[in-house]
C-alpha cells in the first residue's frame, strides 16, 4: 500500500511538472532581408558550429512579423538614479532594423512558419 502510494505521488509530481514550451524557439543571426511592409524578416544564424567542406554551416531563418513584435535594443546609460554604465531597453520599429544588424529573435512556431514575437537588436551595422 505505501509503495503503492509513493508510486502514485510520484506519477502525480511528474505530471505536475510545466513541460518546457517547445513552441518558442530562439536564434541569434545577421539579418539579411527584412520587408516590415509585407511581415517578414530572413535572418541568417552560423552554428552550432558544424563545418561543411570546410566551412561553417549557416541555417536561413524566415520570421513573420506581426503588429504585436516588440522591437528594442539595449543601450548603455549614464543617468541620475542608475547604475554608471547601465543598460536600458528602448523600444524600435520595425522600420528601425536593416539588413546586417545582428539580432536575436524569441519567436513562437505556429504551424511550419515562426512568427517573431520580440527581435531585440545587439549590434547595429556599421555605415
Amino acid at each position: 500500500m505505501t509503495r503503492a502510494l509513493l508510486g502514485l505521488s510520484l506519477v502525480l509530481a511528474v505530471g505536475a511538472v510545466a513541460p518546457a514550451d517547445a513552441e518558442t524557439v530562439r536564434f541569434s543571426g545577421t539579418v539579411t532581408e527584412i520587408d516590415a511592409a509585407a511581415g517578414s524578416m530572413v535572418v541568417e544564424e552560423i552554428g552550432p558550429w558544424i563545418q561543411s567542406r570546410g566551412a561553417h554551416v549557416v541555417s536561413e531563418h524566415v520570421v513573420a512579423l506581426q503588429p504585436s513584435t516588440k522591437f528594442v535594443v539595449f543601450i548603455r546609460v549614464d543617468a541620475p538614479g542608475r547604475f554608471a554604465g547601465d543598460f536600458v531597453e528602448v523600444a524600435l520599429e520595425a522600420t528601425d532594423v536593416s539588413p546586417g544588424d545582428f539580432v536575436t529573435v524569441e519567436a513562437s512556431r505556429e504551424g511550419d512558419r515562426l512568427v517573431a514575437v520580440t527581435v531585440t537588436v545587439a549590434e547595429r551595422r556599421s555605415g
